[in-house]
């Protein structure tokens, strides 16, 4: 894992890794918001067919190989942080994708994922534990506490796990499991109880690939000449943040691909970017975000 971002680091714009808070700062070698050698990274290959005209599909269709989706992400906060809306556009056309609403619930937090901007048009809900630590994507529908109906119950899909770090002394990296593609389409998974599901599935390391995906975050690099942690990002982040991160997916030998799957960081003071390939869906990797950006205890 170290030696993907070794490798890279010499031709790629410094990301600078704030430890603690949520602030944003620059070093002097990361004014330039471009590619110190462009030559190094391709180009993001963007499709005029792959815009999104039907937003329901566009969510829960996995990014084609070979594109990267660039998206923007806005946050409205509330007073006294409630009532929080996250907004995703998409940064080529400026459509509205989702925007995505915080309600407190007892014991977690829950996200209410609308199409809509002026009426609740669900897509998903997202869904954490009190400590924030772990995140349940799930689809439309009934959980199975309420019905024991299949054709009504609700899929799950993504499950999000944060490292534990009580004393918070380095920067918070996670694990994420989406289900796996079946002619292109995500593996349906359907909790019926409480052993059923992803969070229960990435316990067996030999439904990885077969049922699940697994991906993790790129662990940062020290940089005696920084003085801080870096990461190799592109020109879309330019601006340091504990928020930002790399995710890539996990092989059958727990090596990281050296392909990067979401790439999620500060641009400027306004703009937050996320950057989204193969193979995950719109609607996952804003779960994902939705994920880093909301407050945990023990994260």
């Amino acid at each position: 894992m170290s030696d993907i971002m070794i490798e890279n680091q010499d031709d790629i714009v410094k990301q600078n890794i704030i430890a603690e808070g949520h602030d944003f700062e620059n070093s002097s070698e990361q004014r330039l918001p471009t590619l110190m050698n462009q030559s190094s990274i391709p180009s993001p290959v963007l499709i005029s067919e792959y815009n999104p005209t039907n937003t329901d599909l566009f969510l829960n269709t996995p990014v084609p190989k070979g594109i990267t989706l660039e998206c923007d992400v806005k946050i409205i906060k509330g007073w006294f942080g409630l009532h929080t809306l996250y907004n995703f556009y998409h940064s080529k056309t400026k459509q509205l994708l989702l925007q995505v609403r915080k309600q407190q619930c007892p014991g977690s937090h829950k996200f209410q994922l609308s199409k809509s901007e002026t009426e609740l048009d669900l897509v998903g809900t997202l869904e954490s534990n009190f400590i924030g630590t772990e995140f349940i994507l799930y689809s439309k529908g009934l959980s199975h506490k309420n019905t024991n109906d299949l054709q009504t119950l609700r899929q799950e899909l993504a499950f999000i796990q944060y490292e534990y770090q009580i004393l918070k002394t380095r920067r918070n990296l996670f694990k994420v499991f989406i289900p796996s593609l079946i002619e292109g389409q995500p593996y349906r998974v359907v909790p019926q109880d409480e052993n059923t599901g992803l969070k229960i599935k990435r316990r067996f390391k030999n439904k990885r690939n077969d049922e699940y995906f697994e991906f993790q975050t790129q662990e940062p690099v020290w940089s005696s000449k920084l003085q801080s942690f870096i990461l190799p990002f592109n020109s879309r982040v330019n601006s340091a943040s504990i928020h930002n991160f790399l995710l890539n997916q996990l092989k059958e030998d727990d090596r990281l691909s050296k392909d990067i799957a979401i790439q999620f960081g500060k641009c400027d003071n306004k703009l937050l970017n996320i950057d989204i390939a193969y193979p995950f869906t719109p609607l996952q990797a804003f779960s994902i975000i939705i994920s880093q950006l909301d407050n945990k205890l023990l994260v």
